[in-house]
Formats: C-alpha cells, structure tokens, sequence
C-alpha cells in the first residue's frame, strides 16, 4: 500500500508500459509460486506479486480520471466493478481447476491470464494525450504538504483515511466471512453463498453510485452514499444467523459500502486538477491504504474484547464520520475547475 506513494515517480511514462509491465511481473510471481518447491519460494512468489502489483490504483485511476474529466465518477466506479467482478469470477474458476488438476495448475492458468492482460494493455490501452499544464507539471511531484495546501484535498484525504474503517475493498472483505464462519457459526457453503451476495452487489453500487454522481454532483451523492452504508453495515452487524435478514442486508451493504471508494476518488480528482494527478493519486492510496491498514489490527481487537456487531457498529461510525468531514468541509462550490455540489455536464 505504501508503495504507492512512488507513484509520482513515474513521470510520464506511459500508462499502457507501466500496467502492461506490472501484469507481466504479476504473471511471473504466479508462475514462479506454481513452480516453487517449498514454502519459502511460494512465500518470495508472493511478496513480489505484492511488489509489483503497485502500479494498478495510482496510475490506473490518474489516467482514467485525466481521459475522462466529465465523467470521471462513472469511469473509476466501472474499474472498481471490474475488480469486484473478477472477486467474484476467479475464485471460482480457479477452484474448479484445482479440484481438477491441483493448485499449481491453477496458479499456472492464472500466468496465462496475466499474460494475456499484459499483452492486451500493451496493445490496446489508448496512449494519454498530454495537455500543456500536462508539459509544465512533467517534472513536478507534489509532495504530501503541497497537497494539503490545495483547498478540500487535506479533507478528502481525512474523509479516506476515516472511512478506510469500513471500506469495502478492505475491512468488509475481511470480516463479513469471518463473522458469518466466526461469530454467526454458519456452515462454510452458506458462508460462500452470502458473502457472493455481498460481492455481485458490489459490482453494481459502484456503476449506479458514479452515474448518480455524475448527474447529481459528486460531493452529494458521496454524502449521501457514506450515511447510507453506515445504516447498512450496522444493521448486517446485528442480523443474527438468520438468512431472510442477512441476505437482503448483505445486498444493500455491498451495493452502498463498495460505491463509497470510487465516488471519493473522483471527488480527490476533481479538487486535485489537471498536471499532477498521477502523484496525488499515489498520495491518495499511500494514505488510504497505508494508515488504513491500521484499521484491521484495530477492529480484530475489538472482535476480541467486544464481538462482531460493536466491530460492525464500528465499521459504521467511520462512514458517519467520514460523510461528516465531508459535508462540513467541503464548502467551496468550485474546485479543480469542477462543479462538486451541481450536475456535471
């Protein structure tokens, strides 16, 4: 997560070199982990696919953003759905290639994959179209202080680091399967069962959530988004092991929690502005990601002392919180060149 923040570094190499290559290391860490004769191979596999797979939110978002200005809620909400789309395909591809021919096949057809997607950015991504503020801010990399000096983006990055508690894409994915095999007790397949629920719904919160966003304004429909979520997750933490509850719940928790990261993404974008959004984004997941990943260690150890549904309550309060920050800080209604509270046409 904290390599992220090199992301600035990278100038302006090209998008398409840098996620192609990062596809590529990864197909080499799966194939190197499907050849490895011991755990401590396996485990070097493993730490360099975490290696080289930096490049993806940072670059990725930067140039979707950048392409897309008018509709850059839409755009980064359909690369997060992707994402949730392939939690929710690969596993099972691959458990069928396992039950069939072992785990190192499996991990082999996951190097062709990764091959394949090498090959296909390479070829296909649209190479970036350098405006000049684009030429003037080649050399500039923002440090974290410059940032923060640019109006609402000290608040955007408060609001990330908050609602980084309960986030889809991290603490949810983490403990709703341990809650429903832990806490609740439920058979394992009824366990697989409720949280593809959880995962289908994310694919679609995000792509509805940037459209609303888009048409609406993004401040708002994130505001809107985080209270939402909030009530969702808090009443999913109390639903008990009853499946007429928790299936319903698991469904609009996944549709609101995971639409929460895409929309503030755009709205970092847009206060953020054109020239520079390459290094604010590695910025804006070093802190994400990095300070965020305290709230794991945080919330297994109130599992521990308090249970599942204060952890849930918890999960909730960062959302109420995070909204909070946003609604009240924000009070500029221009920035980055963005409308943030009206449509954007």
């Amino acid at each position: 997560g904290l390599l992220q923040g090199a992301a600035g570094i990278l100038g302006r190499a090209r998008a398409r070199v840098v996620l192609g290559a990062q596809n590529a290391g990864l197909a080499a860490a799966s194939l190197l982990g499907a050849l490895a004769p011991g755990f401590g191979l396996f485990a070097a596999a493993r730490v360099l696919g975490a290696l080289v797979s930096w490049p993806q939110h940072p670059v990725g978002s930067a140039y979707l953003s950048d392409r897309f200005p008018r509709r850059r809620a839409t755009v980064l909400s359909w690369h997060t759905a992707g994402g949730s789309i392939g939690t929710v395909t690969v596993p099972l591809v691959v458990t069928a290639v396992i039950a069939v021919a072992g785990w190192r096949w499996a991990l082999v057809a996951l190097t062709g994959a990764l091959a394949l997607g090498a090959l296909l950015v390479v070829a296909a991504l649209p190479s970036e179209h350098h405006t000049d503020a684009d030429v003037a801010t080649a050399g500039e990399r923002p440090s974290l202080r410059a940032l923060l000096r640019t109006p609402g983006v000290g608040v955007a990055l408060a609001a990330s680091t908050i609602a980084a508690g309960g986030r889809g894409l991290g603490t949810l994915s983490t403990y709703v399967p341990a809650d429903l095999r832990s806490g609740l007790r439920l058979p394992a397949l009824t366990v697989g069962a409720v949280f593809t629920v959880v995962m289908a719904a994310s694919v679609a919160g995000p792509v509805v959530g940037g459209s609303l966003a888009d048409r609406f304004g993004r401040k708002r429909t994130l505001v809107v988004t985080y209270y939402a979520a909030a009530a969702a997750v808090c009443a999913f933490g109390f639903a008990g092991p009853n499946l007429a509850a928790l299936v319903p719940l698991g469904l609009l928790m996944g549709f609101l929690a995971y639409a929460e990261s895409p929309l503030l993404q755009a709205l970092f974008s847009d206060l953020v502005g054109p020239g520079r959004s390459r290094s604010a984004f590695g910025t804006f997941f070093a802190v994400a990601y990095g300070v965020g990943a305290l709230w794991t260690a945080l919330l297994g150890w109130i599992i521990t002392v308090a249970g599942f549904p204060a952890a849930f309550c918890t999960m909730a309060a960062s959302f109420v919180v995070a909204g909070s920050v946003i609604a009240l800080g924000l009070r500029a209604p221009r920035a980055g060149g963005v409308t943030l509270e009206a449509p954007v046409r």
